[in-house]
């Protein structure tokens, strides 16, 4: 839920480097946890300053929000700078939701299933493919990670059980 790791693992798509200097704030249930990160007043990165069709300022959200047993939705976006999308005016932007559904297989492995809906260029079959193929280039880069992680865990529970 922390999207701070955008920054250094999709550099070229959709990370940036205000995304660790944002503040973050947290909230909670019994059921869920929600993240909200915003970012004001930034150059968009080039996944966002496409398909938001400008170079120009923007500000960025994301607001994660993970829910029981295994779901996490992302609102994500960008508007053009000072438009009014922290005050919840998001007309002068693009927005999508990224649905992430985790289910446990093993103790090492898990399905992941995802999704994305966009409110921008809705019509547009062929940008639907293209991000189709990005966000699968993106998750990508995520298995990289998750798989290395899998494996320091599984190396630490050999080296407790040695000792």
């Amino acid at each position: 839920m922390d999207q701070s790791h955008e920054t250094y693992v999709h550099r070229s798509s959709i990370g940036q480097h205000e995304i660790v200097e944002a503040p973050i704030k947290a909230t909670s249930d019994e059921t869920s946890v929600t993240v909200t990160r915003w970012m004001l007043n930034i150059d968009p990165p080039p996944f966002w300053a496409e398909n938001l069709k400008s170079q120009e300022k923007c500000d960025r959200w994301q607001i994660c929000m993970f829910s029981l047993p295994a779901n996490v939705m992302i609102d994500v976006g960008v508007a053009l700078a000072g438009t009014g999308a922290p005050e919840g005016d998001r007309s002068k932007g693009a927005t999508s939701i990224v649905v992430n559904l985790m289910t446990p297989e093993t103790e090492t492995s898990t399905w992941y299933h995802w999704g994305m809906v966009r409110n921008f260029q809705t019509g547009d079959c062929g940008l639907t493919f293209r991000i189709r193929d990005g966000q699968a280039a993106v998750f990508a880069e995520d298995t990289l990670i998750l798989e290395s992680q899998q494996q320091n865990v599984l190396l630490r529970s050999i080296a407790t059980f040695a000792t």
